[in-house]
């Protein structure tokens, strides 16, 4: 007994070694929550509900951000780790050594819910020291077994998605596919908002609206008792018990179908060997076969597809029906569904062209292959520009798609200004693309790469009228978010759409931030990239693959 815990507590440890080697992981499950936490107690959490107690909106809010960072942790990351080291062969090696597999899957399962209390821990703190948050003692054990049970129940069911999605980048798009919707209806990002019958039910089915419940009632100063709910615990604790079934059922499977494909000998596999007499292409060619890879690696990446596309179209399904429906006027008159087609379009190009493509191109140096491509006919400048053409591409389908969405579901005409829509639309993605790989340039890996653009990317989305819009910030994050060129080409787009707007009428102003930026960018770019990563990347990048087979 004592051994198999000291197996086990020493897992536990490297796989948290193995994520402080992972960034991203760090930023977006324990980053996140905290950094969503500040942002909308900085607009609504100091609003005083009981003077007399000294309690405020973000005594509420807290432990809805601190339910979001468990299930990011335990859920999506776990999940997505899992997926990646079955991929990379890093289980296969595993299971060939004495560690026994309720070990590997515990510390796993173990590392993702210390992370989960440490998000926890951060948004609960910063609550309390900065927004008045008050811990309710009495209620502090409930706390504690809420937290670990749901980290378990949420641990099983992620390890059951990776088990049954066939790549990392498909479990990353469903797991993030359910958490980040059901965020919505589950009292996180919409919170107190008036649900429509069927959705409020529909949230409380899943186990996420259970944990920010049944934490939010154990932090609620007006109830009384310990704070255990015991109907919010056995759903959470059943879809737990489905969670471990399946992994166990989708584990069990796909150990049986590599021992039958153990049993067959590999095909050979034969080549022409006769040399061909190749010319150097044109640099049209060049361009159009880099735009062509740009469009087949996003279209085959499903979670590129997934965070690009199918997100926004999500979103714009979702947040004007929980925000009271899409044909609601504005008080610039144009629909609350026109509107988040619009914004979301624009959170569109940035993931593609901002977050995915440039990571492609990180990924692709930390790979080799720029290094080998550098000895090719193909010029840099052919390479990157083939890459922001495809990007470019790839938005434009996302902006039609959202079109077509708004105006089959919520009656959304053509905007007013289309034509301004158009060009500022191709300016910030082309702005996007550029600045994107001046941060490839000056990252030393794609991880680092991801890590900047996606965690500034759904930064500064909160309060540039992408996400949340009609709220008035604090001065600073006013001042903030007019310095990048995400809001700015939000702001220009949906201006265009208000009625009576001229079909053609630039707005300058915008127009110049996001030249500016594109300048930077294009500056940064040509200065700092290299068609191999910096000295001693490729070594650290090794080591830590290294460490995680151990």
């Amino acid at each position: 007994m004592r051994r198999g815990a000291g197996i086990l507590f020493r897992q536990v440890g490297h796989e948290l070694r193995s994520l402080s080697r992972e960034p991203i992981t760090l930023v977006l499950s324990v980053g996140f929550p905290l950094l969503f936490f500040v942002i909308i107690a900085s607009v609504v959490g100091n609003q005083i509900v009981d003077a007399r107690q000294g309690i405020r909106l973000a005594q509420f809010l807290a432990p809805s951000f601190a339910s979001f960072g468990v299930a990011m942790a335990t859920f999506s990351f776990l999940a997505y780790g899992f997926a990646e080291a079955r991929s990379t062969g890093v289980l296969k090696r595993q299971n060939g050594t004495p560690l026994p597999v309720w070990a590997l899957l515990g510390g796993r399962m173990g590392a993702a819910l210390i992370l989960g209390l440490i998000a926890s821990v951060l948004v609960v703190g910063v609550g309390v020291a900065a927004y008045d948050v008050q811990i309710i003692w009495r209620t502090l054990p409930a706390v504690l077994v809420t937290l670990v049970v749901a980290s378990l129940a949420f641990s099983a069911l992620g390890l059951a998605v990776a088990a049954l999605a066939s790549t990392p980048q498909f479990t990353l798009a469903l797991t993030g596919g359910i958490v980040i919707p059901l965020g919505f209806i589950s009292d996180i990002f919409m919170f107190g908002g008036n649900l429509p019958g069927w959705l409020s039910v529909l949230g409380w089915s899943f186990p996420l609206r259970r944990l920010v419940n049944a934490l939010g009632d154990a932090f609620n100063p007006y109830l009384s008792g310990s704070g255990f709910s015991g109907q919010h615990l056995g759903v959470i604790v059943a879809w737990g018990v489905v969670g471990a079934a399946a992994a166990a059922w989708a584990l069990r499977r796909e150990r049986d179908r590599v021992r039958l494909r153990g049993s067959h000998s590999p095909k050979a596999v034969t080549a022409d060997a006769r040399p061909r007499h190749v010319s150097r292409p044109a640099l049209f060619a060049l361009l159009r076969d880099q735009m062509g890879h740009t469009w087949a690696v996003l279209w085959r990446d499903a979670s590129s597809t997934f965070f690009a596309v199918i997100f926004p179209v999500l979103l714009v399904l979702l947040i004007p029906t929980v925000s009271g429906g899409g044909d609601i006027l504005m008080p610039a008159g144009q629909t609350l569904g026109a509107f988040y087609a619009l914004t979301m379009a624009v959170y569109g190009a940035g993931v593609t062209a901002f977050v995915n493509m440039p990571e492609s191109v990180a990924r692709a140096r930390d790979q080799g292959v720029l290094k080998r491509g550098r000895g090719t006919p193909l010029p840099l400048a052919a390479m990157l520009g083939g890459r922001m053409a495809g990007a470019l591409v790839v938005s434009v389908v996302t902006l039609v798609v959202l079109q077509a969405v708004a105006s089959l579901l919520y009656g959304a005409s053509l905007p007013a200004g289309w034509g301004t829509v158009l060009v500022v639309f191709l300016l910030a993605c082309v702005c996007f693309s550029v600045v994107g790989l001046a941060v490839v340039s000056i990252t030393r890996s794609a991880q680092a790469a991801i890590g900047v653009t996606l965690a500034s990317l759904l930064t500064l989305s909160f309060f540039s009228d992408v996400f949340i819009v009609g709220l008035r910030f604090p001065d600073v994050l006013e001042g903030i978010s007019w310095v990048f060129p995400l809001r700015h080409a939000t702001r220009a787009l949906t201006d265009a759409a208000i009625p009576g707007t001229a079909a053609f009428s630039l707005p300058w102003g915008h127009i110049g931030v996001l030249a500016a930026w594109t300048v930077a960018g294009i500056a940064v770019t040509a200065w700092r990239f290299r068609w191999e990563p910096p000295a001693g990347a490729g070594k650290k990048g090794k080591a830590a693959k290294g460490g995680k087979a151990g």
